[in-house]
């Protein structure tokens, strides 16, 4: 359904005064299946908020099962033992005027539902249900067969979605982390009904799925309904990831061959995994060691640091080069995108035809002089403040803090706190965020994707750009 995003970017008194008014406390509990459950009570807000995570999505998937989970996740709502039709469903939600969806992503997929708080009961009930007894209609699954191969058609149409594709191939190649989550018109097309409950039976069970309450609720009464609805659950064992095997000697470049009016571009350095720590500057990019959480935690902190220092705001070195000294463009940006066993940091951007080896020094120049001055001690702390206002803005209703809380516990087995996450912030040290641009801004850990009206005999002239470094 739909792909959801968070961003988590004043002083340290405040933000933290402020933390300490608007966090919520939470705790979470196991049952005897080893089903997982969270509650997060929010006394003064007027809804509920009932989410069914489970681990597993994309990164999980076989090449022939590509983009089952997220198939999957989408013949949930067509019908269940209690609830026979995708309309009954939708009529029970909209009845008692409900928000509600569904994502798929790549280590991840959920259900969740938000509601007035007198309809507790009933949210958690249609969402549960949702999650565990859906029937897969045979002839529901051959429509949406059609309904997801548009919404395929969709982003294939859509620029940005379409170098994204070709940046992430890019990076991974054919492996599940360079695979689509929506899978190919082909693997969708292929899909029957025993595959997807062979697929749900071999993923969702207790061991792997998490239920997150959040909102104002009778926390006695739901854990009830928790324990009736999930409690006899399959134990299951834990899901499994593929490897990423991460190859990379050289620059590398993809070009997406069309006719458009504005040339899209993005451009990546390889980093690192939030599990495995550290990558080696040398050609080959293997992974220099397992590394301790607390150095892990530090690289992960100092590399966002770096990302919203370059491309995060309108004060960001990127922007101002970009947008405001050039005039070039109408998005720019970085971000760092992180996988348990890999990373990369991403920017990209919007330029025109005629300006885009303009565009690309633009963006190096802007690269090597990070890599070579650093970070400045104002530029530090103005985004740690940018940062820490940004963690405080996104965490404020109850979907946020579900979202927040929930995939911290589903994706990692343990909790950071936002209060946590502030001290990692405000504990980055100039030299740590000088140090990781060393590490990740090499020649041979760039990447670049196009989509515009170029080819193969541009590619020259974009590599010797690129390698600048």
């Amino acid at each position: 359904m739909s792909k959801k995003a968070r961003a988590t970017s004043k002083s340290e008194s405040a933000s933290m005064s402020q933390l300490s008014h608007s966090s919520p406390k939470f705790y979470k509990k196991t049952l005897k299946n080893g089903l997982r459950y969270l509650f997060i009570p929010m006394k003064e807000t007027q809804t509920i908020l009932a989410m069914v995570l489970v681990a597993t999505g994309a990164d999980f998937e076989s090449k022939k099962q590509n983009g089952l989970s997220h198939f999957l996740e989408h013949m949930c709502f067509k019908g269940t033992t209690k609830r026979p039709s995708a309309k009954s469903i939708a009529l029970e939600f909209d009845t008692i005027g409900a928000d509600y969806n569904a994502f798929t992503s790549r280590g991840l997929t959920g259900y969740f539902a938000r509601a007035h708080k007198k309809h507790a009961g009933h949210i958690f009930d249609i969402v549960s249900d949702v999650y565990l007894n859906s029937t897969f209609p045979q002839e529901e699954i051959e429509k949406e067969k059609g309904v997801v191969i548009q919404e395929i058609n969709m982003y294939a149409d859509d620029p940005h979605s379409r170098v994204a594709k070709l940046a992430t191939h890019l990076l991974y190649g054919d492996q599940p982390a360079g695979w689509e989550i929506l899978g190919t018109k082909e693997t969708v097309s292929s899909f029957s009904r025993a595959d997807l409950v062979k697929y749900r039976k071999s993923q969702y069970d207790a061991k792997n799925t998490l239920v997150v309450i959040a909102g104002n609720f009778d926390e006695k009464t739901i854990e009830s309904e928790i324990k009736k609805a999930f409690g006899k659950m399959p134990e299951g064992k834990k899901n499994t990831r593929a490897k990423t095997i991460v190859k990379q000697s050289a620059p590398q470049i993809a070009i997406d061959t069309r006719k458009t009016d504005q040339t899209h571009l993005i451009l990546t350095f390889r980093a690192y995994g939030y599990e495995n720590g550290g990558i080696s500057s040398k050609l080959d990019l293997k992974v220099s060691g397992k590394l301790d959480p607390v150095a892990i935690q530090k690289k992960i902190s100092a590399l966002r640091t770096l990302t919203t220092a370059l491309g995060g705001g309108m004060s960001s070195r990127l922007f101002q080069k970009m947008r405001e000294e050039l005039g070039i463009c109408y998005y720019v940006g970085s971000s760092a995108l992180l996988r348990p066993d890999a990373g990369n940091v991403v920017i990209s951007a919007g330029v025109a035809n005629d300006r885009v080896k303009e565009a690309l020094e633009g963006i190096m120049s802007e690269v090597r002089r990070f890599k070579e001055g650093g970070i400045s001690l104002d530029e530090l702390k103005k985004v740690k403040e940018y940062r820490l206002s940004g963690l405080v803005l996104h965490l404020e209703t109850t979907e946020d803090f579900a979202d927040f809380y929930g995939k911290e516990e589903i994706l990692r087995d343990k909790i950071t706190t936002e209060e946590e996450v502030s001290e990692h912030i405000e504990g980055v040290k100039k030299e740590e965020v000088d140090t990781v641009a060393k590490e990740v801004f090499v020649a041979s850990g760039v990447n670049l994707a196009i989509t515009g009206p170029f080819g193969e005999k541009d590619k020259k002239d974009f590599l010797h750009i690129i390698s600048k470094i």
